[in-house]
């Protein structure tokens, strides 16, 4: 039994549910992959602008600010989206936060191959792996309790049925605190040690 097995069995997370948003990310993905071909080229040569500009200022880089910028983003995605889940209407709204985070990774990809061709997968890979690996994973258990709950509320409301709230409420909470967690750690690697590998090359 691998790791995310036994995670899976621990969280009693149900196995299909999981598979239908990993199919999400990889249409997100995709999609994010080939937006890149069929922009105009001028939109092609701002983005090509805006990563040059990226690099050429890395030594400039203020770690602190992109720290903090980058931390903040990551947990406002994570509240709005933990807080949606509470609500009936938050199911579609979440599964498309969850198809941009997969889209915006896969046109981040073809940009750097797009701006630096063959280097530029050495870019990517830096720049995916592993923290925006782990992001993925974490938004993906974190949809899928935002889902799970709100079909909970949704049973209860519409099938008059009583539940235990406070020990669905419990996992949910910890749900947030681990994604929180994890986010400050993968947060903290791409703004201090992901500019520096870059540098090496």
């Amino acid at each position: 039994m691998n790791l995310f097995d036994k995670m899976r069995k621990k969280l009693k997370i149900n196995k299909n549910g999981i598979l239908f948003l990993l199919g999400i990310a990889a249409i997100g993905f995709i999609s994010g992959v080939i937006f890149i071909t069929i922009i105009s080229k001028s939109d092609q040569t701002l983005v090509k602008e805006y990563i040059n500009d990226y690099f050429n200022n890395i030594n400039k880089i203020n770690y602190l600010d992109v720290f903090k910028n980058t931390f903040l983003e990551s947990l406002s995605f994570i509240i709005i989206v933990w807080l949606l889940g509470m609500s009936v209407i938050g199911i579609p709204i979440n599964v498309f936060y969850y198809f941009i985070k997969s889209f915006i990774i896969g046109f981040s990809i073809s940009s750097f191959i797009l701006t630096y061709k063959i280097k530029g997968c050495l870019y990517a890979f830096l720049y995916i792996v592993p923290h925006n690996i782990i992001n993925l994973i974490i938004y993906t258990i974190l949809i899928y309790f935002t889902i799970n709950f709100s079909l909970t509320l949704i049973y209860a409301i519409f099938k008059k049925k009583n539940i235990n709230f406070k020990i669905i409420m419990n996992k949910y909470v910890n749900i947030l605190f681990l994604s929180l967690g994890l986010i400050l750690i993968t947060s903290i690697y791409e703004t201090f040690v992901v500019p520096n590998l870059i540098k090496l090359f």
